[in-house]
């Protein structure tokens, strides 16, 4: 059949609307206003792990690719800039003592996971100008998430009281010793273990889990599972749950760390979309706390057998 001249530039003319309307979807800009809103519930998140006290998420900036929060010092004074470095500096180290993870990396899942855009769409900056200066960067590249830091620091540093390692973010263990194993063997059996787990549950009518492990590498994983009710909440709402497991080869056994983040919204047929959600550390901690703590019981025990 010869080539139609009318056919082939509507083809055109359609491929072009295609690109286009495929670029305009990825503009994170069209959605501002919400990632403001976003920038309030991190702000409560602080508060409620008595990170208000060091930390004020001052404002939220919105690129075609990117939403960048930033941070600022919550308390005045002379020699601010150092204190915040030193509260920094001992967050990190502490946290990673405890939780596996470092400080900036929670700090980067959670925005993320309340924007609810990837992880390499989101930066945390944390910034202080006056008298000295302070600046932390957080983003994710290529799976990892680095911090590229800059300080000036004075001889007087003034001392910041911290949260214990960021405990109440995960009330109870978050992180495991797997002997004798392999990362990538763990990481592919922890990610096997909660698919399965998740994909015979959803709703009481109507919905099945839908189940989200795209996100994969060979040391961690991110999984996204929706379409979820009566698991954590009591109040029969629609529920979100993220999990990252990372893992970490040390010697012949493997470290495995997790994070468990979830949200709660209502409908009344069609589950709410995902930005309808709601974070549940703020409304149901405790329910998700002992949710998390007895789900990766499980798993633990799976991946020593």
């Amino acid at each position: 059949m010869a080539n139609n001249p009318f056919r082939l530039s509507a083809l055109i003319c359609l491929f072009y609307l295609l690109s286009v309307a495929s670029t305009s979807a990825q503009d994170l800009r069209k959605d501002k206003s919400f990632f403001q809103k976003k920038k309030g519930e991190f702000g409560l998140w602080l508060k409620q792990n008595k990170l208000d006290r060091i930390f004020i998420a001052d404002s939220v900036s919105v690129s075609t690719q990117k939403v960048t929060l930033f941070l600022r010092p919550q308390y005045k004074g002379a020699h601010v800039c150092d204190s915040i470095q030193r509260a920094w500096d001992k967050l990190e180290q502490d946290n990673r003592k405890v939780n596996g993870q470092y400080f900036h990396e929670r700090l980067l899942h959670k925005w993320a996971f309340l924007t609810e855009v990837r992880e390499d769409q989101v930066e945390v900056v944390v910034r202080c100008h006056d008298p000295a200066h302070f600046m932390a960067k957080v983003y994710s590249k290529n799976g990892k998430v680095p911090v590229e830091q800059r300080s000036i620091r004075s001889a007087a540093v003034a001392e910041v009281s911290t949260p214990v390692s960021l405990q109440d973010v995960n009330i109870g263990d978050n992180k495991a010793l797997v002997r004798g194993k392999n990362v990538t063997a763990v990481c592919n059996t922890a990610r096997r273990f909660l698919v399965n787990t998740y994909k015979g549950k959803g709703t009481p009518v109507l919905w099945k889990a839908r189940v989200d492990s795209s996100y994969t590498a060979y040391d961690e994983f991110i999984l996204e599972v929706t379409h979820l009710s009566y698991e954590i909440c009591p109040d029969g709402y629609f529920e979100y749950h993220r999990i990252y497991v990372k893992g970490l080869q040390k010697g012949e056994d493997v470290e495995l760390s997790w994070e468990f983040q979830g949200k709660y919204g209502s409908g009344i047929v069609f589950p709410p979309r995902k930005n309808d959600y709601k974070d549940m550390d703020l409304k149901y901690k405790s329910n998700l706390e002992e949710y998390q703590r007895r789900l990766f019981k499980k798993l633990t025990d799976y991946l020593r057998q």
